[in-house]
């Protein structure tokens, strides 16, 4: 099985390097920008490529919603997860398939991830935590113990998120937000306390 990362861009690089220092092979990013390399690493355009022949592809794009799209367009494409060896795993945690965990991450006892999730750069999922499908953890995040996260949630960077409070589907948490509350489905927080600015 050959390994591709679907998206030339910054994040794609993230990916690139965490799978070298796993030991993971690149056959080469897909994109449709008119490139031939990132990062020193071959780039394809969809087309040129088979998805569903002996290849296995990780969502390095930072959007929730496209990554959601994609897997929805190509249903039955492979997909593999992306764990930089400085990550701090528990045993208990279980962690979804095409799901991203950067440096120095933390997923704690019994915390879950779902697919084709982003625990970026040294975000904290505490114990018992379950973030949804498609969620973006950005850089510096803490959830506290017993937080759920619905589905395709943002939670920008540096947000703190204390114990047991659940954020619903698609919802946006501001970067350096402090939620004290229940965040609503679809709805966008910001702020110390966190604060709806649209629902």
């Amino acid at each position: 099985m050959s390994n591709y990362i679907y998206g030339a861009g910054g994040h794609g690089k993230v990916v690139l390097d965490a799978m070298q220092h796993a030991g993971i092979n690149c056959a080469g990013f897909v994109d449709d920008k008119e490139i031939s390399k990132w990062s020193g690493i071959s780039v394809f355009q969809l087309s040129e490529l088979e998805l569903e022949t002996r290849k296995a592809f990780h969502l390095a794009i930072g959007d929730c919603k496209i990554r959601e799209s994609i897997v929805t367009r190509f249903g039955n494409a492979s997909y593999f997860s992306v764990i930089h060896t400085s990550v701090a795993l528990a045993k208990s945690a279980q962690v979804g398939v095409g799901t991203f965990l950067a440096a120095h991450s933390v997923l704690a006892p019994d915390s879950k991830i779902g697919n084709h999730c982003i625990i970026n750069h040294a975000a904290v999922v505490d114990h018992d935590c379950v973030v949804g499908d498609y969620c973006h953890i950005a850089p510096q995040c803490s959830l506290g113990g017993g937080v759920k996260v619905g589905k395709g949630v943002l939670i920008g960077s540096g947000a703190v998120v204390l114990p047991g409070v659940s954020i619903d589907d698609y919802a946006i948490v501001g970067a350096g937000a402090i939620v004290l509350k229940d965040v609503a489905k679809g709805t966008k927080v910001v702020g110390n306390p966190a604060r709806l600015i649209y629902s």
